[in-house]
């Protein structure tokens, strides 16, 4: 399982390739396709953003020194937070895209 399954995309054997050279429109037509793969370049996009401010707030944070044990509490913890944290933010934010487009808004 790959980075783009867990944050909403599809593994590439799942995805399909248009011959550009066919006249024949393939089923979902090229627009969906568009959308499936903006949809899963913003979630590569989210997962990398999500690391780099883990990384950023968490181990800035709780690793003022060089490594030990004792700041595996504090690194656990901070994850914990900052993953709760993103997740009621990314609810919020999706439920709000999709109360815009199903109102005309968007």
């Amino acid at each position: 399982m790959g980075l783009s399954s867990i944050f909403g995309g599809s593994a590439p054997s799942q995805q399909q390739t248009v011959n550009p050279g066919s006249n024949t429109m393939p089923s979902g037509g090229v627009t969906d396709k568009v959308k499936s793969q903006i949809s899963q370049e913003l979630a590569v996009a989210n997962a990398t953003e999500l690391v780099n401010k883990v990384t950023e707030n968490c181990f800035e944070k709780c690793l003022n020194s060089p490594y030990t044990d004792r700041n595996e509490p504090c690194v656990d913890q901070c994850l914990i937070k900052y993953m709760r944290s993103w997740n009621i933010v990314s609810k919020a934010y999706i439920s709000r895209i999709q109360q815009a487009s199903t109102s005309g808004e968007i």
